[in-house]
């Protein structure tokens, strides 16, 4: 395997370093961002799930299901956000926005511990859908349990959007770190290859190569020291 030149390593170097700082920072970013997201849609679900257990409490008390149902309903057509949303008391479903029947395994899912806590619990579907769930014991438990399902699609899917947008950043940073890294190389590997190009004309017997001085800083001086060390050798040599 060929071995990498100077200006290959450099760029790798530089390339490795540009990557490994922006995924740091994306993965940093990201975590934050996604907790922000997800404890401002538990507080908003939360609150709604609030409204709609006060709403319900006398519908529950005084045993009128058709209303209560009717104002699950409008509870779901009126937030896009809920995926569900049903209240039980007593192991018996009073209202629920399920047209198939409410799956049994959600009912397990979630319990609430308190007489006056919301319970959040993150649960998945059987078909890989991720859901925000709240049980929340509806007048202090006496009138039931409200559960309320939010989705986290639309939370997915803002850290996926945030994801591509640090990525193409990421890309973008990398792009222009390459761009100006190969052009500071190409100074400085510039005189150095002329260097090893003048030391092998030596080594061919030539002793009237030069190179040409570029700046004054530490290669400018290697090309001075190294035009004075030719002139000496050719001095000894005749």
């Amino acid at each position: 395997m060929r071995p990498l030149s100077l200006k290959g390593k450099l760029l790798l170097t530089v390339s490795a370093l540009v990557i490994g700082s922006c995924l740091l920072i994306s993965f940093v970013v990201t975590q934050r961002y996604s907790s922000s997201l997800l404890k401002a849609a538990t507080g908003q679900a939360e609150n709604l799930a609030h409204t709609a257990a006060l709403e319900a409490t006398d519908k529950i008390l005084i045993n009128d299901l058709v209303a209560l149902q009717k104002m699950v309903d409008h509870q779901m057509s009126t937030h896009p956000s809920f995926a569900y949303l049903f209240m039980v008391r007593d192991n018996k479903i009073l209202a629920h926005t399920f047209s198939g029947g409410i799956p049994v395994e959600l009912v397990e899912a979630n319990k609430a511990t308190s007489n006056d806590q919301a319970q959040l619990q993150r649960i998945r579907s059987t078909s890989g859908e991720r859901y925000l769930d709240i049980a929340l014991p509806i007048f202090g438990g006496k009138a039931g349990v409200l559960r309320l399902g939010i989705s986290e699609e639309p939370y997915l899917l803002q850290v996926r959007r945030l994801w591509l947008q640090m990525t193409w950043i990421t890309l973008g940073l990398l792009l222009f770190a390459l761009t100006v890294t190969l052009f500071f190389i190409r100074k400085v590997t510039r005189p150095l290859a002329a260097l090893a190009t003048a030391t092998q004309e030596i080594n061919k017997g030539e002793l009237d190569v030069r190179v040409d001085v570029e700046g004054v800083d530490e290669v400018g001086q290697l090309a001075v020291s190294f035009n004075h060390m030719v002139s000496r050798l050719k001095d000894y040599t005749g």
